[in-house]
């Protein structure tokens, strides 16, 4: 590894050693989020770790328009994952909480979740498609 990647490997694990605390935190924020979008019917499959992953249904094409719809109207990151690495017609978004969310943030999240897996089932991100399309 680069002297800086070294560098930053030591340094956060001296923050973890030195402030427990934000491990608890992390995993309260982790615990809050992956309850409240399985309780809003989201499937997150099994993950013992703070990666949350949310599986979709759609084409490329609509994930990329998923994801587009979260960052620049929700103001929202998450990577997403597509065919060939996953079967065709699923998505999975990824997010990846920290110690520095907020309860807030955690509920936030999980609304904006719900609201864009409804607007992915009622075929609004294909609508879309169609629509920039026509502008080209």
């Amino acid at each position: 590894l680069c002297m800086p990647m070294v560098e930053g490997a030591i340094k956060r694990l001296e923050v973890l050693r030195s402030q427990p605390e934000l491990r608890e935190k992390l995993w309260e924020i982790v615990r809050a989020l992956q309850s409240g979008l399985k309780a809003d019917g989201l499937n997150i499959g099994k993950t013992n770790s703070m990666v949350t992953p949310v599986y979709l249904s759609g084409s490329v094409a609509e994930g990329m328009q998923v994801v587009t719809d979260l960052r620049e109207n929700y103001n929202l990151f998450c990577s997403i994952v597509v065919y060939p690495v996953i079967p065709k017609g699923q998505l999975l978004l990824r997010l990846i909480p920290t110690a520095m969310h907020t309860m807030d943030d955690v509920n936030y999240t999980i609304k904006v979740f719900k609201t864009v897996s409804e607007k992915l089932a009622r075929g609004e991100y294909s609508k879309e498609i169609i629509v920039d399309a026509r502008k080209l």
